[in-house]
């Protein structure tokens, strides 16, 4: 891992690759880990950017006084980008990550040449409803180390009340020492989760979908066709039709995590796009 330091502190990621720059976005009480298996087919193409945003699974607490609203994460992103020198990005978003991949394309569109979005919050839902208990919850003082408790428990990871509508093919195992480890031993980590929490707002969103039917560059939303309950088909549809040059494509046997439940289908899916998008030399 490497590390780059912002205004609000040290965000890790993972540079591999060479070629055209890919920047992955994951979702919440989750990192870059999400992205591992698509990374290691794409990468052989492409520079491939994963970083770890401060959403409950990454492991350096940022610090106290930092924005993490919505806003105040696409400017995290961008100083991100800015540090590693970056201006011209493929930017992909998938969960929560594909609700900050919206907003950072609303407030710095020159620096997206093309957009995929996979499995997003978008409209009305940020967070999905089963989720919706959380944004009362982390107002309750303890409310958060309490779920870190539960959380020891590997079992209840697996449920539909955590994380089991994420993923076909994790184990509670996976879920446990990829993504919520640093969520259970780190009070730093809760207290990002919380303020993270607190920010969401269908505001954004919203906003964001109507500002984006302005940004006619190259986009391609992916959907996993067994997401039934976080977010079904028909949203996606609705966030393909927001975009004036957009493609839609469905993947079977996958849930929200399409990139964990079929890797080698999501690199096919989203190198193809950049190849049938690129522009002339």
């Amino acid at each position: 891992m490497k590390e780059a330091i912002v205004n609000a502190g040290i965000i890790r990621y993972t540079d591999q690759g060479t070629g055209q720059v890919i920047v992955f976005l994951h979702g919440a009480l989750s990192n870059g880990n999400t992205w591992r298996k698509a990374v290691q087919t794409i990468s052989k193409d492409y520079r491939c950017i994963v970083p770890d945003l401060p959403l409950g699974g990454h492991s350096i607490p940022l610090n106290p006084f930092s924005d993490l609203t919505p806003t105040g994460i696409a400017a995290l992103i961008n100083q991100f980008l800015d540090v590693l020198g970056l201006n011209d990005i493929i930017l992909v978003g998938n969960d929560t990550g594909g609700a900050y991949a919206q907003m950072f394309t609303v407030s710095y569109p020159e620096k997206v040449s093309r957009l995929v979005l996979c499995n997003t919050d978008a409209f009305e839902v940020f967070p999905p409803k089963q989720f919706s208990l959380l944004k009362t919850g982390v107002n309750i003082p303890g409310f958060t180390f309490l779920m870190a408790q539960l959380f020891r428990f590997k079992p209840l990871l697996k449920t539909s009340m955590v994380l089991g509508l994420l993923s076909h093919t994790l184990s509670k195992e996976d879920l446990y020492e990829l993504y919520i480890r640093h969520f259970i031993h780190n009070k730093g980590v809760r207290a990002d989760f919380t303020k993270v929490v607190k920010g969401w707002s269908i505001h954004d969103t919203n906003q964001a979908a109507e500002k984006l039917s302005f940004f006619n560059k190259p986009v391609l939303v992916i959907w996993g066709a067994d997401d039934t309950k976080l977010f079904p088909i028909g949203l996606g549809r609705r966030v393909y039709g927001i975009f004036p040059d957009a493609r839609f494509v469905i993947v079977e046997n996958a849930l929200t995590y399409v990139q964990e439940d079929q890797p080698e289908e999501f690199a096919h899916r989203l190198v193809h796009f950049i190849e049938s998008t690129a522009f002339p030399k």
